[in-house]
């Protein structure tokens, strides 16, 4: 059931929940981190922690642009949306480098080829799910 929460004139801000595909994507991806970080665990303690950050990196600032993109809806609320698009879009750029400055600069010991990889793991299952689930079953 949609509830309005917005106080903009005119729009509406709707919560439905995040449409499908995004509460796909950021469910592997955290499936994705648990994965990454057991596989880690072949190199090591601090491979497996390392790949586990390196996820991390990349799931929470997704999980910030989602709820931030995802904020309003209707064809009269498309500067909103468009708004929130960028802001959310910005946000992740920012929690990101912010994040990764915390994993090199906090974490130790840490293996940082770990680190990158669980994070080029992350978003390869980003861009790999909504191609999967696109396609029509047989």
């Amino acid at each position: 059931m949609a509830q309005a929460t917005g106080k903009l004139t005119g729009v509406r801000t709707v919560r439905k929940g995040q449409p499908p595909v995004v509460r796909s994507v950021l469910l592997y991806q955290g499936i994705g981190c648990v994965v990454v970080s057991l596989t880690g665990l072949l190199w090591g303690v601090v491979a497996a922690y390392s790949a586990l950050l390196g996820g991390l990196v990349c799931l929470v600032p997704n999980c910030y642009f989602a709820y931030r993109a995802f904020k309003f809806q209707g064809a009269r609320a498309a500067r909103h949306i468009v708004r929130s698009f960028y802001a959310g879009e910005a946000g992740k750029i920012m929690l990101t480098a912010l994040l990764f400055a915390l994993v090199f600069s906090r974490v130790s010991p840490i293996n940082a080829l770990a680190v990158l990889l669980g994070f080029g793991a992350i978003q390869l299952v980003h861009w790999l799910v909504p191609i999967v689930q696109s396609r029509p079953a047989k």
